[in-house]
């Protein structure tokens, strides 16, 4: 929810018009806010004299509810912003060959060690930020592919953690999983930079594509039987940047990646905004598809959740 009586007006309006701009590149079409909150943005958009771009959002969700993937979780995750006007023309993406012998592990490890000694994503990290690489099991069917890390991942240098984490935790424990038993890993290993005080901006299409064969070597050490990947971002990094494309019409479909099974879903960041059942019912058919293609045991009683 959009707490809007916590900053200044222009502050407040600017906020919201760029959280709506964030909510429909992911392919939102409705939105819900709180009686106090549309007052505070009324009050807001007076003191300020002004008024916000015009944007598309309609009406708000009639199932709106706490269910959750047990038990709730009512953090929200900041505000994201547009890239910056000092972003410029990336570098050339690195050329890159994993080693053709020894273990899963030792490729992994010599893999790790590059990503965390390239000069560019070294240079691209906030002031006390961490380059942030895959974690999971190496024998895992199921990769999780996220977009770049927010604020607490970089810090701790890990991805999913924080509340959009600790949700998908959730949503791989409903599984029948545990996060050993999958892989995490980000299109961008880093947290992309910005000039605003708060929030995360998504990455740039430059950026994706020069992260890109660390991720590819990612899939190609792990060769996971499903690529899950989170959000609109995270799918444009995979199936290359298009501006046509809508969120609500990829997921639910089954997509190729290098020849590797893909679902589409929502980020849990998107749960987190829109924690109505219908939501969570998207995503929760999503992940049952998953299993069914993985070949987990469904149960009646996860095949009822959200209905």
């Amino acid at each position: 929810m959009i707490e809007a009586s916590q900053l200044d007006p222009f502050e407040a309006t600017r906020a919201v018009l760029e959280e709506l701009k964030r909510r429909r590149s992911e392919g939102e079409t409705s939105l819900y806010l709180e009686d106090s909150t549309l007052l505070s943005l009324q009050r807001a958009l007076l003191a300020q004299g002004g008024a916000l771009e015009q944007e598309q959002v309609i009406g708000n969700e009639s199932d709106s509810d706490q269910t959750d993937f047990p038990p709730e979780l009512s953090s929200s995750t900041p505000p994201r912003t547009e890239p910056s006007a000092s972003v410029g023309r990336f570098p050339d993406p690195p050329c890159l060959q994993l080693p053709k012998d020894g273990s899963k592990a030792k490729r992994w490890e010599w893999l790790r060690e590059r990503v965390l000694s390239c000069q560019v994503c070294n240079e691209q990290l906030n002031p006390g930020g961490k380059i942030v690489f895959g974690t999971g099991s190496l024998d895992a069917d199921l990769f999780f592919c996220g977009e770049a890390p927010g604020a607490e991942e970089e810090a701790k240098g890990t991805p999913f953690v924080g509340p959009a984490g600790e949700l998908l935790d959730r949503i791989i424990s409903a599984m029948g999983l545990t996060r050993e038993a999958v892989y995490t890993g980000n299109v961008v290993n880093f947290r992309p930079r910005h000039e605003r005080a708060f929030g995360n901006r998504p990455p740039t299409p430059e950026e994706m594509n020069f992260c890109l064969p660390y991720l590819r070597a990612q899939l190609e050490v792990v060769q996971p039987k499903v690529i899950v990947a989170l959000g609109k971002t995270a799918t444009d990094g995979l199936l290359g940047h298009d501006p046509n494309r809508r969120l609500g019409q990829m997921r639910g479909n089954w997509h190729d990646y290098s020849d590797i099974p893909m679902m589409v879903t929502y980020h849990p960041s998107y749960l987190l905004h829109n924690p109505s059942k219908s939501s969570k019912r998207k995503v929760w058919e999503d992940m049952l598809m998953v299993m069914e293609r993985l070949e987990l045991p469904i149960s009646e009683k996860q095949r009822g959740f959200f209905q």
